[in-house]
C-alpha cells in the first residue's frame, strides 16, 4: 500500500510543494485518455478539429490541475480554541485554514488515529471545511484522550479534488499544538479534616496590598459597593470584587495532596484532587489548592489554573 510521508509543521507556516503529494483521479486519467485518442485520431486522420479538441481538453486539464493545487498551496492550518477535556473523553480540537490572499479553500480534514499508514481518502471519515461558507469555515476534529498531561495532536490529513476532481492534493502533517487533558474526576471519600471552620479556625490565604484578588458571583448580601459594574456590562453577570487585603481573604476549603500521603500512585491522586476541586467550583466555594511545588489560591481563573497544575502534577 502506498503511503504519503509525513511532515512536521509549525504555527502560522504556510504549505509548500514540499507538504503537498499530488496525484492523478480517475476522471484525471479519463481525460488524458480523451485529449491521447483526439491526438492520435488526428494524427490518423489529419482532422484539424481531433488537435483542436486534444490540445483543448490539455489546456483545460493543466488549468483545472493548477487550480487544484492552489487550493493548499500557501494556505495555513490554524487551531481554534480546544474544549476542556478530561481523561477518558474526546478532545476536540478546532481547525481553520487561512488562504493566501483569501482565495477559496474547499478542502476535507481529519486526524490519522492509527498506525498502519492507511492515508487513502476516505470523505466519510473527513470534515468539509468551505472558506466561504460560514457554517463550516471551521471544523472540530477529535481524537481519545487517555492520559493526563500536555498532550500533543495527532497527525492531520487535509485533502481537495476541487474544482473539478481532476487531481488529489493532500498532505500529512503533525502540527506543533499541544492540548491540556486534565485528569478523570474520581468520587471519593476524604477522611482527613479539609474545612477550617469545622476545627473552629481558618486557613488564611497569603495576600498582599489593597488591589483586587479575583472576581466572584454575587450573592444576595453582598456589598452594591463591589459589584465590578465593567465587567456586568461586558457579560451581563454579576460579579464581586475581593479585594487582598480583605476579611474575607480566608480560605475555608483546603484541598490537599497531603490529604492521600499513603498513595503512590500520582493518577490516582490527581484524579481524586480534580474531583474536589470541581466540586468545590460547582458549589461556587472559595478553596485553595495545595500541590508540592505549587499553591493555587482564590483567583481570577483559578479553575483553569488549578485543573492545569493538576493535569502535569
Amino acid at each position: 500500500m502506498r503511503t504519503m510521508k509525513t511532515i512536521a509543521i509549525h504555527d502560522n507556516e504556510p504549505l509548500s510543494l514540499k507538504h503537498l503529494t499530488i496525484r492523478p483521479t480517475g476522471l484525471g486519467w479519463g481525460m488524458l485518455a480523451i485529449a491521447a485518442a483526439a491526438w492520435v485520431l488526428g494524427m490518423n486522420y489529419t482532422l484539424n478539429i481531433a488537435y483542436l479538441l486534444a490540445f483543448w481538453i490539455l489546456a483545460f486539464a493543466v488549468w483545472a490541475s493548477l487550480q487544484a493545487v492552489w487550493q493548499l498551496y500557501g494556505a495555513t492550518l490554524l487551531r481554534t480554541e480546544n474544549n476542556e477535556c478530561f481523561v477518558g473523553e474526546n478532545a476536540v480540537v478546532g481547525v481553520a485554514v487561512r488562504a493566501k490572499n483569501m482565495r477559496h479553500c474547499r478542502v476535507y480534514l481529519r486526524f490519522i488515529l492509527d498506525d498502519n499508514g492507511d492515508t487513502h481518502f476516505k470523505q466519510q471519515e473527513m470534515q468539509l471545511l468551505d472558506s466561504k461558507d460560514t457554517a463550516r469555515c471551521a471544523v472540530e476534529l477529535t481524537f481519545p484522550a487517555t492520559r493526563r498531561g500536555l498532550v500533543r495532536t495527532p497527525v492531520i490529513q487535509i485533502y481537495t479534488h476541487a474544482p473539478f476532481a481532476l487531481l488529489s492534493v493532500s498532505a500529512l502533517l503533525q502540527p506543533d499544538w499541544q492540548i491540556t487533558v486534565y485528569p478523570a474526576p474520581i468520587e471519593h471519600t476524604v477522611f482527613t479534616p479539609i474545612s477550617g471552620d469545622e476545627q473552629g479556625e481558618s486557613h488564611a490565604v497569603r495576600q498582599g496590598n489593597d488591589e483586587t484578588a479575583y472576581l466572584s458571583p454575587y450573592h444576595a448580601g453582598d456589598s452594591m459597593k463591589r459589584i465590578a459594574w465593567k465587567q456586568y456590562a461586558k457579560n451581563r453577570k454579576l460579579t464581586v470584587r475581593q479585594m487582598e487585603t480583605d476579611d474575607t481573604g480566608i480560605s475555608d476549603y483546603i484541598i490537599s495532596y497531603k490529604d492521600y500521603g499513603e498513595i503512590a500512585n500520582r493518577d490516582l491522586i490527581a484524579s481524586y484532587l480534580c474531583q474536589r476541586v470541581l466540586t468545590a467550583e460547582n458549589q461556587h466555594r472559595r478553596y485553595l489548592l495545595e500541590l508540592p511545588f505549587d499553591t493555587i489560591a482564590p483567583q481570577n481563573g483559578q479553575r483553569r489554573k488549578a485543573l492545569s497544575a493538576l493535569a502535569v502534577f
